[in-house]
Formats: C-alpha cells, structure tokens, sequence
C-alpha cells in the first residue's frame, strides 16, 4: 500500500473529479521542519493516502489518513522513543482567503497554489507537526532514577562552615 513516494502536487479540481484515493510514503527528509522535531534517520518514512472530494456542503475537500510513528527524545531520560502518528484529517481546499470565509464551520483550510495544485508534503507536515508531543515523556517509568522516599533526605548545608567561620569572629 505504502510502496512507494507520494506524488508531492496534485491538482486538486483534477484529482476530485477521479475521486480515486493515492497511497505512497512520505520521507522525514522530504518535511524540514518535521525532521527538526524527530529524530527519524533519512530512511525513515511514513505512509499517507490522500482522497479528493467535493462535499455534499460544496467544500473541495483534501482528506489525508497517516500510518507510522515518528522518534523523538523523552524529556525524561533523553532515550529515543515512538510516538504514534496514526491518524486522519480533513482540509479544506481554498484559492483565495476571501473563500475561507464562506466556508461551513469546522474546517481546517489549506489554501491552493495559484494554478490550482496542492502540494500535500506541506500539508502532511502541518498536521503531523501538531501530532508531535510538545514534552514527549515515556508513559511508564524510565531510564531516570527518582527517589519514590516520601520524606525529603535532609543534606547539610554547605554554607554551614562559614557560618561557623563568621560567628568565631
């Protein structure tokens, strides 16, 4: 299903009238902003199947669906962990900003190239973008030590001796 790179630009009106539904991977190193965020290695990859439609509402819909995860570093204990990126979205498909406006409430909009075309690596990256946690922490426990004690170990204090010092004055 995920056999090979997505096409980068459709031309949306176009790929509507088919209605047919394209599969194809996405690559970390296609998406810079993405790959800031992850730590994917070049070869990673990630599948996405884009749908074109026009809504019963009249809306020229872009309908994305992903399938992998990403790695990120845990704040925690700094080790690389998955993140699931599964998941499904719906974009508006707009040529003007005027157009945002007549839109049915509730859409996400993508605004369209000047010829018409889409360029789905940015619109991909944009709504995995959001599905990056912004402090990835493991759900369970991990490689850092915390001290479960409910009593606070007392250190003594290191000013202590000057302390000492200045009252032998």
């Amino acid at each position: 299903m995920f056999d090979r790179p997505l096409n980068r630009r459709f031309d949306a009106r176009k790929a509507e009238r088919h209605g047919e539904t394209v599969s194809g991977f996405l690559s970390w190193q296609d998406m810079p902003e993405l790959a800031q965020v992850t730590e994917n290695p070049a070869t990673d990859r990630i599948g996405v199947s884009v749908r074109f439609e026009r809504t019963d509402d009249r809306v020229h819909a872009m309908h994305l669906a992903f399938d992998g995860t990403a790695k990120v570093l845990c704040q925690r204990c700094l080790e690389v962990m998955e993140v699931d990126m599964s998941g499904a979205c719906s974009l508006a498909l707009v040529m003007t900003e005027a157009a945002i406006e007549r839109l049915p409430d509730g859409w996400e909009v993508n605004l369209l190239d000047e010829d018409g075309s889409v360029d789905v690596y940015r619109a991909a990256q944009e709504e995995l973008l959001l599905r990056v946690p912004m402090v990835p922490k493991h759900t369970e426990n991990c490689g850092l030590i915390v001290n479960q004690d409910d009593d606070p170990v007392e250190k003594p204090n290191p000013f202590a001796v000057l302390a000492q010092l200045k009252g032998s004055k």
